[in-house]
């Protein structure tokens, strides 16, 4: 994921989102905790746990719907 990508996935933090994953799986509908700057990993809540998402691996994003 490139930085301007992660800039605009950090701007969604604290909304449901889904994310496309290298490979081809996907996380849908998931709490994006975090996606700070200068970190390698994507915090998110899901399934009642937190985990822990590598940058490199999220391809694409988008809101959930309500």
């Amino acid at each position: 994921m490139t930085a301007t990508r992660l800039s605009g996935l950090r701007k969604m933090e604290g909304r449901r989102v889904c994310l496309a994953l290298v490979g081809g799986s996907r996380i849908d509908d998931c709490e994006l905790m975090s996606a700070a700057s200068g970190c390698r990993s994507v915090w998110i809540f899901r399934n009642g746990a937190d985990e822990f998402i590598s940058a490199a691996a999220v391809l694409d994003y988008w809101e959930s719907r309500p």
